[in-house]
């Protein structure tokens, strides 16, 4: 087989992959942009006769009845995935930093230990969280939701940093002591920045955790104005009727936000992606 023959063979196949992982946004796209008339007609491959903006205009506009409380469900999602983020990191970064730089008996136990707390379902963890939540008056409020998300993310988050954290050489924490740096100056100035692709990956592993979860917003979120993003889109399929084109223009939105933080971190995604525990 010739070489130009091999590369069109390769292309070939990258288009269909790509088409294949691509096809159910378009999909989404679409049918948010019909009317429901039109969806159950012509339900998957038809572009749309005429562009059909309601179930955008419902979603968008808070005195419109259909779009419920969609903006706060979007401030509600917003705030909860920031603070999850945030709080995953710092301890994560803290925790990861400890695991990699002290050399503590039980210390590669414990991480092991951490990585197969990973491997639990989140519906086992509902029970024991449902309890903790109620016997600090948590439940039904977005920090309850934030510990949550928290206590899932960290594990994953904790493992990934001790392997950027491995990735730096130690001989740079001893230049740093020789110039006087006290080990949480070293970490704060010198160790986190030289780890921010790592920094920027379970920054975003923490963000969709949270960003994207059901269950647990479900569970632990009773009030309508407190819900998230995935609960909310959820109510407009009913036991007889389903909104497509609310649902899927509500679900084009929802997307939105990850798209664009995607492309404004691609730079430090793949860099992330190629180096410490990933690697």
């Amino acid at each position: 087989m010739s070489k130009g023959i091999s590369k069109i063979i390769v292309y070939a196949c990258a288009i269909l992959i790509s088409l294949f992982a691509v096809s159910p946004f378009l999909w989404m796209i679409l049918t948010s942009l019909k009317p429901q008339a039109e969806i159950y007609s012509t339900p998957l491959t038809y572009l749309p006769q005429e562009l059909h903006w309601e179930g955008y205009k419902g979603m968008l506009n808070p005195h419109a009845d259909d779009s419920a409380n969609f903006m706060k469900w979007f401030g509600n999602t917003a705030f909860v995935s920031l603070l999850t983020t945030v709080f995953s990191l710092i301890i994560s970064a803290f925790g990861g930093y400890a695991m990699s730089r002290f050399g503590f008996r039980g210390r590669m136990s414990l991480g092991y230990i951490i990585l197969l707390t990973q491997m639990l379902p989140g519906s086992l963890l509902i029970i024991p969280l449902y309890l903790i939540m109620k016997d600090y008056n948590l439940l039904n409020s977005h920090l309850g939701l934030v510990i949550a998300y928290t206590t899932f993310a960290v594990p994953f988050c904790t493992w990934m940093l001790k392997g950027y954290f491995d990735s730096v050489s130690q001989s740079i924490d001893e230049a740093a002591s020789v110039d006087g740096a006290n080990r949480f100056t070293t970490f704060i100035r010198i160790l986190l920045p030289l780890t921010l692709p790592g920094l920027v990956v379970t920054g975003i592993f923490s963000f969709l955790t949270s960003w994207n979860e059901f269950m647990f917003a479900q569970t632990f979120i009773s009030d309508y104005d407190k819900w998230t993003l995935s609960v909310g889109i959820a109510s407009f399929q009913g036991q007889y009727v389903v909104n497509w084109d609310y649902l899927m223009a509500g679900s084009v939105i929802t997307t939105l936000p990850i798209v664009i933080a995607f492309w404004l971190l691609q730079k430090h995604l793949v860099s992330g992606m190629t180096a410490g525990a990933v690697k």
